[in-house]
């Protein structure tokens, strides 16, 4: 079977610089593939050697100030720009970013510490199948609302032990499809297709309306309108009334899943199949209702939604393959920002302070060099993840983000739900467990630091890191790989009260590329008390190394004789050839007493002697000089 190439490279694909046969004499050289005979009388042919000195191919002068001449230092002292950073030194670098962590707090500027362990909440590990987390406040008291099954349970405290207050069959024998609050009470749509409400850990459910739907999906409290999903139609779910239809999807198959308040619309996510739409819902100026729905926006194909939440005039997408932040325009359509990965769906979020947490349902732990296994999982956990919206990477709706805490038993689940009460976070996943935040520290975490290469692929020399640290509690390791190779550990430090590791040899080992990567492992008398990294220095030298100089002086004549065979020439055309060299900058062979080498021109010298039999030009000796590329 034959390939057909349909139009042509502009520049070559591949092209063998061409030579010359081997038979030639020592004072024939061949340049480009053309024979040249050496004026080897006038002394001036000569080959001699130069050193190579790398040069570090960056505009960034930050880490060459205040070094001996020729010593690199590559360093960080924060990481507060978050995760998704392969390379550390490239020119477009963030140098407070980093590639990839487990169980470290990187948000703090100036210091890298351990993240909180979590505890599993009392009584759900009786639950199974799809939770919910609301927070409520009912009769002056703030409450934790884990809906699943028939049921809401109602939690006044975080704790391993102590149960909840109370719980509310929603509606007997139906399961609780989707829920919500208006602040002071939980409002569920339930498999019944009626939605109830109830107000306290010990009060009675009440119907919303007297309004049997046929498919109920969703039901969400935004802008003090209960907004619900009953097949392709959405509603204004009113509550002594039967609900007004907003809008209905003109494809029967389409449901809609999660809304969200943005600063001039409600937002509604919803989908059929793999398509994915958020439309937006207007309120009437004078507040007596609801605008029908437009799409706002829409995610590209296969990639699928399943979550929408608004938090500091940002609105937050959940999908198939991470999150997108996304702002309005005055119009209220949506511009979304670049996908921040996950390898799960996020069907959750929740907003803090400046940040995001969101589910994170495939946190990978896995770390060893051997010595590790019994503090990191064998691979994924159930947990969550992090943005800051007051700092951004790539664009302006990509922040900064990283995994964050986790339940590090608790293996392919789904993340459900996200919440923060009494100031923790506290998540569900799948099988009906939630987990929540404590004061404890991760036993251990680490932190990949991304490639340092020194900005030059060339090989380096390594000479030493060093690391410093707040005064320590615990212990601080760290591990490095070259060239991809397997991780070793170089160094593990326990003494407590010290600030900095000192040098920490390199063994001379030369590479192209290394990775660090941190290891903090928390106190072993107090469990919550852990290490603080401020620093993390790698210095290397450049390999020199020794090439080739030719100076060829170029016997440049309209009749010579090279090995006894007459060539006849034209001297101005071989001037222009050989100077097209040396201006062009290209690359090429030359072959010098039976050996090759690849050379780019550097210098000449053209020495007119007397003219051309016609008058018209010059003939004489013209002098190259080439250096070797290697």
């Amino acid at each position: 079977m034959g390939y057909e190439i349909t139009d042509t490279f502009s520049e070559p694909f591949w092209q063998a610089p061409p030579v010359l046969p081997s038979y030639f004499s020592p004072s024939v050289v061949g340049v480009a593939g053309v024979p040249y005979l050496l004026d080897t009388e006038s002394g001036q042919f000569r080959r001699e050697s130069f050193d190579v000195v790398q040069q570090r191919n960056t505009n960034d002068a930050r880490d060459v100030l205040l070094l001996p001449q020729d010593v690199w230092r590559q360093q960080t002292q924060s990481w507060h720009l978050g995760a998704g950073q392969s390379n550390l030194d490239r020119d477009d670098t963030l140098i407070y970013r980093f590639d990839e962590s487990y169980g470290v707090d990187p948000w703090t500027e100036w210091r890298l510490s351990l993240l909180p362990t979590t505890s599993r909440l009392a009584a759900t590990a009786t639950l199974n199948g799809d939770t919910k987390l609301l927070n409520v406040r009912a009769n002056s008291t703030d409450y934790l609302i884990v809906v699943n099954g028939q049921k809401a349970y109602w939690y006044s405290a975080l704790s391993t032990t102590t149960a909840p207050v109370g719980s509310v069959t929603m509606s007997a024998g139906s399961a609780i499809i989707d829920a919500t609050t208006d602040g002071n009470h939980v409002i569920a749509a339930v498999g019944d297709q009626f939605i109830w409400y109830v107000n306290g850990p010990s009060a009675t459910p009440v119907k919303w309306a007297n309004h049997k739907y046929v498919d109920l999906t969703m039901v969400e409290w935004e802008k003090d309108y209960l907004i619900a999903a009953d097949g392709n139609v959405l509603y204004n779910a009113l509550k002594a009334n039967n609900p007004n239809p907003i809008y209905t999807h003109p494809d029967t198959d389409f449901r809609w899943y999660s809304a969200a308040s943005g600063s001039s619309a409600i937002y509604v996510l919803g989908r059929q199949q793999s398509k994915t739409y958020i439309h937006r819902i207007g309120v009437k100026t004078d507040g007596t209702g609801l605008t029908t729905a437009v799409v706002a926006a829409e995610l590209p194909d296969d990639e699928v939604g399943y979550e929408i939440e608004s938090y500091l005039n940002f609105i937050l997408i959940g999908t198939s393959k991470g999150v997108r932040v996304a702002q309005a325009d005055s119009n209220g359509d949506l511009t979304l920002g670049s996908i921040i990965p996950a390898s799960q769906p996020v069907r959750c979020f929740e907003g803090q302070d400046r940040f995001v947490w969101f589910g994170n349902s495939a946190v990978d732990g896995f770390y060893s060099t051997g010595t590790d296994n019994d503090i990191f999982p064998s691979g994924t956990v159930c947990g969550l993840g992090r943005l800051d919206l007051s700092r951004t990477t790539v664009n302006q709706l990509t922040p900064a983000y990283a995994t964050d805490i986790v339940a590090d038993t608790v293996t392919g689940q789904q993340v459900q739900s996200v919440a923060t009460f009494t100031g923790k976070r506290v998540f569900s996943i799948g099988n009906g467990d939630v987990w929540f935040e404590t004061d404890t520290l991760m036993e251990g975490g680490w932190l990949k630091q991304g490639v340092i290469s020194f900005s030059i692929e060339d090989l380096k020399t390594a000479l030493y890191t060093q690391l410093k640290w707040e005064p320590l509690k615990g212990e601080v390791d760290i591990d490095v790989s070259f060239d991809s190779a397997a991780y070793q550990r170089l160094a593990a430090f326990t003494i407590e009260g010290s600030i900095r590791s000192g040098n920490i040899s390199l063994n001379g080992v030369q590479f192209s590329r290394l990775e660090p990567r941190i290891v903090l492992k928390r106190s072993s008398t107090d469990a919550e008390a852990g290490p603080s990294l401020t620093r993390l220095e790698v210095r290397a030298i450049p390999v020199k190394g020794r090439n080739c100089r030719w100076t060829l002086p170029i016997m440049n004549y309209e009749d010579l004789e090279i090995d006894s065979v007459p060539y006849k020439r034209n001297p101005l055309e071989v001037v222009n050839t050989l100077i097209g060299l040396v201006e062009s900058g290209q690359l090429f062979s030359l072959q010098e007493s039976g050996q090759s080498y690849v050379v780019h021109g550097k210098d000449y010298m053209w020495q007119p002697e007397k003219l051309t039999e016609n008058g018209l030009a010059w003939q004489g000796v013209f002098t190259l000089v080439v250096e070797e590329v290697s």
